[in-house]
């Protein structure tokens, strides 16, 4: 169980077209994204064309999440089945999520699986969300947590540090 005492919800709905699935080992699926130039350098901050993540980093990283926290795929409808899109991870410090799949960026999904995992921190007791880090060059992601009350509480080199007060 990787938050103590607490059970992991298979899905999560959000909308009718827009779900969370609990991660169960299947690294496979989020790989396309972690190697797509732009998920990278947003997620990480890398650009070296030879430091493209491969299956083991995106094991190791899963695991990692899911160990520490909860992690879920972010899965929307299309023709009458849901896809896997993205990632998110339900963590105390610096909750990750990525839409991997350029088509389903930009149009409000973040703002909705990040609304479901505030609302799923404060049903498990976490009274703040912190030390999330955003690049300073990643305006989408700034506004997108800014809009949900995150506030910024520090710079370090090219990187915005936010915390979510959540009682």
């Amino acid at each position: 169980m990787p938050l103590n005492g607490v059970v992991q919800p298979e899905f999560i709905e959000i909308d009718e077209y827009l779900r969370l699935r609990a991660y169960h080992g299947n690294f496979i699926i989020g790989l396309p994204w972690y190697q797509n130039q732009v998920v990278y350098y947003n997620s990480e901050g890398i650009t070296d064309k030879l430091k493209i993540p491969d299956a083991n980093y995106v094991k190791n990283m899963y695991t990692f999440l899911n160990n520490n926290g909860e992690l879920y795929f972010i899965e929307v409808k299309k023709d009458n089945s849901f896809i896997p899109i993205g990632d998110v991870a339900l963590l105390e410090q610096n909750p990750p999520i990525v839409i991997g799949i350029d088509e389903f960026r930009g149009i409000g999904i973040g703002k909705k699986v990040l609304n479901a995992i505030i609302s799923r921190a404060k049903e498990i007791g976490f009274k703040k969300l912190y030390n999330t880090i955003i690049y300073d060059y990643n305006i989408a992601s700034q506004k997108l947590y800014e809009s949900l009350g995150f506030k910024c509480v520090g710079i370090q080199g090219n990187e915005k540090i936010y915390e979510l007060i959540l009682s």
